[in-house]
């Protein structure tokens, strides 16, 4: 019996540590008003002279594209604050471009998105060319209305840095040409042989 009671115990000991297990939460900050007044605004020259800088901006830029996505999907009655944020949205891209605008969101909306992180931003190893496509990778994390993991999703995207001249100086913006690369992982199976 002393036995039987021993088993139960540990039992339900495992069972609590098991049931304890921490989940990620979004610890971050998220306040709307200050993502209503993110703009893609033009960068100094001096500033991308090297990768680190141009990785930095990289992940603010992506930071506030998906800061700007989860706020507007979030609130589907606010056509006040949709009106607002879609323009700003769209300041992102290069063209006005719909179909990646549209993925975007209906990411968010299909997760039930509220809050996002982005994190493990890499560029590769090479010269930065203004008005040329390049590729960032990125991790982004998806998380609910009480800021519980949703989804974390490894992604690439492309981007433009274009030349912005103006009276005396030399700058750039930072356009999104690109969001919605999902990274492959590494197929363990050989394509077959083609004739």
């Amino acid at each position: 019996m002393r036995i039987k009671h021993s088993i139960f115990f540990a039992l339900g000991l495992i069972f609590v540590l098991f049931a304890c297990k921490k989940e990620p939460t979004f610890n971050g900050n998220h306040d709307p008003e200050v993502i209503k007044n993110y703009r893609n605004v033009a960068t100094p020259v001096s500033k991308r002279d090297s990768l680190s800088s141009v990785s930095f901006i990289a992940k603010q830029k992506l930071t506030e594209i998906y800061e700007l996505t989860s706020l507007y999907s979030s609130n589907p009655d606010d056509s006040i604050l949709k009106e607002i944020l879609y323009p700003q949205i769209q300041s992102y891209f290069l063209e006005s471009d719909s179909l990646n605008i549209n993925r975007l969101l209906n990411e968010m909306d299909s997760l039930k998105v509220n809050f996002v992180e982005i994190n493990n931003v890499n560029l590769p190893n090479d010269s930065i060319i203004s008005d040329s496509i390049r590729v960032v990778n990125y991790g982004v994390k998806y998380y609910s209305s009480n800021r519980k993991l949703i989804d974390s999703i490894q992604k690439s995207a492309q981007f433009i840095l274009q030349k912005e001249p103006r009276k005396f100086k030399h700058e750039f913006i930072f356009y999104f040409n690109d969001l919605n690369l999902i990274q492959e992982e590494n197929d363990t199976i050989p394509n077959g042989v083609t004739q």
